[in-house]
């Protein structure tokens, strides 16, 4: 679980600006600092930013903590530039994409606005520590809620500016549903001397109400025409016909502005994750090279071999037994922050308790003195998938042994309710000894447990997500299985089934598009029918419609005619294999580059 994508991200680590006191996040700026840059230009709001004590670094990370004076100052700049009803207006700008970051999880747990408003009320301690909200009374369609300082912090709060932001927000919620915004009434003010801002919000739900409307006009459309005939038994069957065929039509509407709100909700998802994620690229700190050190009193650390935005992988060896380790060690924020140490911590307990061959060895895990988190795996000799991937498609009959032993480790992890949630070909490691290992479970999760999931939700590699998991539904051994299933078309054909070059444009895609069958994108390839067909059934949008497990997809695999299989390529689709600057055969820790 990445907290980089909770509402208020990096709440330990990040920055407070001006006066000291890290009071409010400058989240509550960016909807009108958007505005201003889109209607004077960048230039226009970075100006307004210093005039009013702040860095113009806001507009790019609004997840930094500012003092309620600094804030109070750029608001009334804002004010002067916008007009005060922007100020308690903005809702265009407060589901601005760019302003999404801080509304990850809120989305995630919403599947109508009275959870959004839930979640936003017992939550706003993320975005400000000098008060909180308590929640009224909260039915469909309305809540109350009151906003109160917090003990000895109200000076300053009586700024009307403040309410307006609260307000603001507080309207914007149903917007994320493409429902209109909500309706605010403001009984009480702190700007008024009252102890609390009081907030009554209503909001149109999406209700069926349609149906009945059809069934109702049906009945009376049909009816009063078979009326003129003078026969009551017309007349009865006018109605009933009429009330189905209204009814039908009308829940037919009520359906597709479902379906419509779903969608919309989707979108403002993704668009959320796609943030979370550029937010969580600011904070990333530079990584030292460590080789030729002593770690652990027992490990020289030879080269490194692999690097990320939260830690390094290096080649080490024992210096009493002298084998070869891989050692994965989180440093730098990451190393402070407890998420991402779980996940670490989560990634060697997995790899330590599935014990099978196809699934890569942890040895050990250790701290360092200064606080930093290493895990000893084994060292693989040999190439990734990925980097196989390089030199073109694998034929069939070459393929599918390696796809039933990525079968065989998964039905270890599912066993014991582990689901990898990143299976991709750079996790995926072909052994220069023949055997195939399954690498990297950091973003693991058990199937029973959501501790890890609970504050956030971390990405996987959007080419190989599943529809549920684009979206931050429940996943279980399923979306590893549509993982594979892309992994398999790809390796297959040289390419995946479902590209874009941008994120949320690919998400969208994992969502609806239905892939090309393998035989029509690569006809020269001459791929088996029944593998096409059955890699086709692991790309289902409904995991209902993918095998259920592992080991059914294994048996599959195993019952195709192996001798049908092409055992080679043509020759002109062949390409020089990769090698490293020493001109050397590849040699990869237990894992690609840690993100």
């Amino acid at each position: 679980m990445d907290p980089w994508l909770t509402r208020g991200p990096g709440v330990a680590h990040a920055p407070s600006i001006s006066g000291g006191r890290e009071e409010l996040r400058a989240t509550l700026l960016k909807p009108y600092l958007l505005q201003l840059r889109s209607e004077r230009g960048d230039a226009a709001a970075r100006t307004l930013l210093s005039t009013g004590g702040l860095p113009g670094s806001v507009l790019e990370d609004e997840t930094i903590w500012i003092s309620l004076g600094a804030a109070r100052r750029v608001l009334r700049a804002l004010a002067a530039s916008l007009g005060e009803q922007a100020i308690l207006h903005c809702s265009p700008w407060l589901i601005h994409s760019e302003a999404l970051g801080p509304y990850v999880q809120m989305l995630r747990v919403s599947a109508q606005p009275i959870d959004a408003y839930r979640y936003l009320l017992a939550h706003s301690a993320e975005s400000s520590r000098v008060g909180n909200y308590r929640l009224g009374e909260a039915r469909r369609g309305r809540i109350e809620a009151s906003y109160v300082p917090a003990t000895g912090m109200e000076s300053g709060q009586e700024d009307r500016l403040l309410c307006h932001v609260r307000q603001a927000e507080l309207e914007s919620i149903p917007l994320f549903w493409g429902l209109p915004p909500a309706t605010i009434d403001h009984p009480r003010c702190l700007a008024d001397g009252a102890q609390s801002c009081q907030y009554v919000v209503r909001w149109h739900e999406q209700t069926p109400r349609n149906l009945w409307f059809g069934a109702a006009g049906g009945t009376l459309a049909c009816a009063g025409s078979a009326a003129m005939s003078g026969n009551l038994m017309a007349v009865g069957i006018g109605a009933v016909v009429g009330a189905v065929l209204g009814a039908t039509i009308g829940a037919l509407a009520d359906r597709i502005g479902r379906d419509r709100g779903a969608r919309i909700l989707q979108r403002h998802r993704i668009a959320a994750l796609e943030r979370g994620l550029e937010l969580r690229g600011l904070q990333r700190l530079p990584e030292g090279d460590l080789s030729g050190s002593l770690l652990g009193g027992k490990y020289r650390i030879l080269r490194r071999i692999g690097s990320g935005g939260i830690g390094t992988v290096y080649a080490a060896t024992h210096l009493t037994l002298g084998h070869q380790v891989a050692i994965k060690l989180l440093r730098g924020a990451a190393a402070a922050d407890a998420a991402e140490t779980a996940r670490l911590r989560r990634e060697a307990q997995v790899q330590v308790s599935i014990e099978h061959p196809n699934v890569v060895r942890t040895f050990d895990l250790d701290q360092t003195p200064d606080g930093s988190i290493y895990v000893m795996m084994e060292m693989l000799q040999g190439v990734s998938l990925a980097r196989r991937l390089r030199e073109g498609p694998i034929a069939s009959g070459q393929a599918v042994p390696i796809f039933i032993s990525i079968c065989r480790a998964l039905e270890a992890a599912h066993r014991l309710g582990v689901v990898h949630r990143d299976l991709k070909p750079a996790n995926v490691y072909l052994c220069d000894d023949g055997a195939i290992k399954v690498l990297d479970f950091g973003m693991s999760k058990f199937a029973q447990a959501e501790s890890l999931t609970q504050d956030g939700y971390t990405l996987g590699t959007p080419e190989y997500m599943s529809p549920e998991q684009c979206v931050g539904a429940s996943v279980d051994g399923r979306s590893d299985l549509y993982a594979l299933g892309t992994l398999m078309y790809e390796a297959l054909t040289g390419d995946i089934p479902l590209g874009s070059h941008n994120r949320r444009d690919l998400l969208e895609l994992q969502q609806h598009a239905l892939p090309t069958p393998m035989r029509d994108r690569r006809p020269d390839l001459n791929i088996h029918p029944e593998l096409d067909a059955l890699i086709l059934r692991c790309l289902a949008k409904r995991a209902s419609q993918r095998p259920q497990n592992a080991r059914q997809l294994a048996d599959l695999l195993a019952a195709l005619p192996i001798s049908e299989l092409a055992t080679s390529l043509p020759a002109d689709l062949a390409r020089q294999a990769p090698v490293d600057g020493a001109g050397q055969q590849e040699v990869r820790p237990a894992r690609a580059p840690v993100k």
